[in-house]
């Protein structure tokens, strides 16, 4: 039985080879030659009603199916690159690019554009910044530089008066006008131009302007203590625990003022522990020293992990704590709510953000002057007074250059007492000086003839004993 049933198992296996063949015979073979075939010649002697006229609109059809089955897959490509890549207007450049440009720089610039203008009017016959030549711009802003005022009448600090050449240099920009470079030294078109702004700038600092330069104090040791024994800081309610993550991402981090807090995820934060024991790592995004475009490619974002080494004041479960309380998710500065730790979901506005630390030193008692900028310089003062080398005090702070995290860096108030007991005058003191007994001193030569000595006491000697003489510095 087993034997006939692979009997007929081979019999249709080699029925299929043989059918199999066939079809991929028939794609190499011609009309007359398929009709020669032992398999089609028993099918073609029987009587079938055969027209040309059929075939041919058989063929017709299946054009059209095909062509429509064609186009039908071409609208649906054309569907799917639309979905995958859109289409943008503009407009919609136009905003790309403005959204990525610093308010600060845009603020700069439209302050520079109006305070020309308005000179230009009231100069009368000065034609728009745009429109102006070479020979007619280097002209200009040489008299622009030497009458511009303030809206006092008083003059511009020199600093203040060159950002506002700055910003008209942006502005020309920002209009694709790139070849009036007036700030570039190598462009000998505006050379006269450059002579009159540096002359300018130093009549102006001799005149006393700009001299008196209020920087944001840094906050030191004993004031950060202040501020803890105060219970500023601490997990006892929201608004505490929302001043200490604040201050410690100034301080640790080096964020500034308040553009990189307004944009703060609760994402940029992982809480961890290694052998080195329990860390904070932020991965930091956009800054004012990282944009992340052309020109800085060959940069890196804020990338650092803090070890929190202090086990009674642990910033480790303080971040924890205040991100739990937030889920883990959304901007990291929220309205705190009254009751225990809890956030609410509204973000913390602009001015709200912008005085945190004013707030948090208020409240400690502490006087100077203390703005965002003071927990970026504290972290830059700090870590320079321990002598950490410069080049990783500017992976905290995000500075390119060394000479920009010098500015950074502030002697504290410790060090400029040590240094100013060494530069003062010297203390009065007394001096005793025991004289040994019967000290002869000649004096005549010291006094010289006088017309009311007589020589014989000319010729004689004075004789100290046991005198003490006290010299007063």
């Amino acid at each position: 039985m087993e034997d006939g049933m692979d009997f007929l198992l081979s019999q249709c296996a080699e029925s299929v080879e043989n059918q199999i063949f066939m079809e991929d015979s028939f794609d190499s073979l011609t009309l007359s030659q398929i009709s020669e075939l032992p398999e089609m010649k028993n099918e073609l002697d029987m009587d079938v009603d055969f027209d040309i006229g059929d075939v041919l609109q058989m063929l017709e059809t299946a054009a059209e199916n095909a062509q429509n089955s064609t186009t039908s897959e071409s609208e649906v490509d054309d569907k799917m690159k639309k979905e995958r890549f859109g289409q943008v207007s503009d407009d919609e450049i136009q905003r790309l690019i403005d959204s990525q440009t610093n308010s600060n720089t845009r603020k700069n610039t439209k302050w520079a554009i109006e305070t020309f203008n308005k000179w230009r009017i009231a100069r009368v016959n000065v034609p728009l910044l745009t429109e102006m030549t070479s020979e007619t711009l280097n002209y200009w802003m040489q008299r622009f530089v030497l009458e511009v005022r303030k809206q006092d009448g008083s003059e511009y600090p020199p600093r203040s008066l060159y950002y506002i050449v700055c910003g008209l240099l942006r502005y020309l920009r920002d209009e694709n006008i790139h070849n009036m470079n007036f700030l570039d030294e190598k462009d000998h078109r505006f050379a006269v131009f450059q002579r009159v702004l540096d002359a300018r700038m130093k009549e102006l600092l001799s005149k006393g302007l700009g001299t008196k330069v209020r920087q944001a104090d840094p906050i030191l040791q004993e004031d950060e203590e202040k501020i803890w024994s105060q219970k500023v800081f601490g997990m006892h309610s929201s608004k505490a625990l929302q001043y200490t993550v604040f201050f410690y991402n100034c301080k640790l981090f080096g964020l500034r003022a308040y553009d990189e807090h307004k944009s703060l995820e609760c994402d940029q934060f992982d809480l961890g522990c290694d052998d080195r024991g329990k860390y904070i790592h932020f991965h930091g995004r956009s800054s004012k020293t990282y944009k992340g475009g052309l020109r800085h490619i060959q940069l890196q974002n804020k990338d650092i992990k803090h070890y929190c080494l202090n086990a009674e004041r642990c910033l480790a479960d303080f971040y924890l704590a205040y991100i739990d309380a937030l889920g883990h998710r959304g901007p990291f500065y929220r309205r705190p709510l009254a009751s225990s730790i809890k956030y609410s979901e509204q973000v913390l506005g602009i001015n709200k953000i912008k005085g945190l630390m004013k707030e948090i030193t208020r409240n400690a008692g502490l006087v100077g002057n203390f703005t965002n900028h003071s927990g970026k310089r504290t972290c830059a003062t700090q870590l320079y007074q321990a002598g950490v080398d410069e080049q990783d005090i500017m992976s905290r702070t995000g500075h390119r250059s060394e000479s920009a995290v010098r500015k950074y860096k502030r002697t504290n108030s410790v060090l400029q007492e040590s240094v100013s007991k060494v530069l003062d005058p010297p203390k009065k003191t007394k001096c005793d000086i025991a004289l040994t007994p019967e000290i002869d001193l000649d004096v005549s030569p010291l006094l010289g003839k006088h017309p009311d000595i007589d020589e014989k006491s000319d010729s004689s000697k004075s004789v100290f004993n046991n005198c003490v003489f006290n010299f007063t510095a």
